[in-house]
């Protein structure tokens, strides 16, 4: 019972970092739309850094793997690969 109140703790942290990740994402592309360069450039790191920090997490605690943590993995990985792949060929 007690690995699955620190499942379900892990699982409200996860998505509360997951939703921020998205929202930095979003704002990043905003700003890099309306060309506001100190913006972008402040966004793009933290939209990188948190679903890195996070990936590293799930690592650590050895849920990056697991059938039931695959839905954060492939959440943070694909807004990772995401802001990586719009910096890399500069869109927008």
């Amino acid at each position: 019972m007690a690995q699955r109140n620190r499942y379900q703790d892990l699982t409200r942290l996860m998505t509360a970092a997951l939703i921020g990740s998205a929202v930095l994402f979003i704002l990043y592309l905003l700003f890099a739309g309306l060309g506001i360069v100190w913006a972008k450039v402040l966004t793009a790191i933290f939209a990188i850094l948190l679903p890195v920090l996070c990936l590293g997490f799930l690592y650590l605690s050895q849920e990056l793997l697991k059938q039931r943590s695959l839905w954060l993995t492939t959440g943070f990985g694909g807004i990772l690969i995401c802001t990586v792949v719009s910096l890399i060929t500069n869109f927008p």
